[in-house]
């Protein structure tokens, strides 16, 4: 086992108390809510198209991330890796890489970007859509398929890791998903990579297990990041359909 500096939840968890503006909602708008959304309308639009084929699935509220919302969450990302976390231990410890290099978001490109985050009383969790556009300067380009490398190498060579944080330890699986309607990514280009990801106390059993469930698709100029994070169910294969289709509704409105 080694000791490391890395971000026990990936950055998809650590965003969810950033301010959002909630999508048909009256009254006076919260403090956080006063910036514009996110987005070109383009991106707006295609995340708009996600978020009402997400509904289909009974996710009926939902919440774009605002401007403000999104410098912070860079900030806070950009602050976090700079000055590093509390120590984590990680076993095996050639896990400790690829499990740290793989708490990255689509936000952290610096381009257009839109976010929008849905849920339903039915799931104890939530959904979340997050698009960018990536930069014709070769090294965003680069990013994301650095990122797309490093999923696969932790499904294939990290199935099971254990962590130990502030005296608790906690074990996190993940597996490969098997896509049914989306092209697999292969090589550089275009296509989708994904993961199936549990987390829970290692004495515990299933008892607060969170399940997570996380696409991530190059779709030419533009990255589709759609996620369920939650209940254990989120990383059935239940959620990949769901994630699929939302993934799918979104990239068919970049194209259009």
């Amino acid at each position: 086992m080694i000791r490391t500096r890395t971000h026990l939840l990936p950055a998809l968890l650590l965003s969810t108390a950033l301010a959002v503006t909630s999508c048909g909602s009256d009254g006076d708008a919260a403090e956080g809510e006063q910036s514009p959304r996110a987005g070109s309308d383009r991106l707006v639009a295609a995340a708009e198209a996600g978020m009402e084929r997400a509904s289909t699935f009974g996710f009926d509220s939902a919440g774009f991330y605002t401007e403000a919302a999104v410098e912070e969450f860079r900030e806070q990302m950009e602050g976090s890796l700079a000055e590093g976390d509390a120590d984590v231990e990680v076993d095996p410890a050639t896990c400790a890489e690829p499990l740290a290099a793989v708490d990255w978001a689509p936000l952290l490109l610096g381009s257009d970007a839109a976010r929008v985050d849905f849920g339903s009383e039915t799931f104890t969790g939530t959904g979340s859509i997050e698009i960018a556009e990536i930069a014709d300067d070769g090294e965003a380009a680069a990013r994301v398929q650095q990122h797309m490398d490093h999923v696969r190498s932790l499904v294939e060579s990290c199935p099971q890791v254990r962590l130990t944080q502030m005296d608790a330890d906690y074990v996190l699986e993940f597996s490969e998903i098997e896509l049914e309607a989306l092209r697999p990514a292969e090589g550089d280009g275009d296509g989708t990579v994904g993961y199936a990801r549990t987390r829970s106390l290692a004495d515990a059993e299933e008892d607060g297990m969170i399940g997570a469930q996380i696409l991530f698709t190059r779709a030419g100029d533009d990255v589709v990041m759609v996620s369920f994070i939650g209940e254990p169910a989120a990383a059935q294969e239940e959620f990949t359909a769901m994630a699929e289709a939302v993934t799918a509704a979104t990239t068919e409105a970049l194209a259009d």
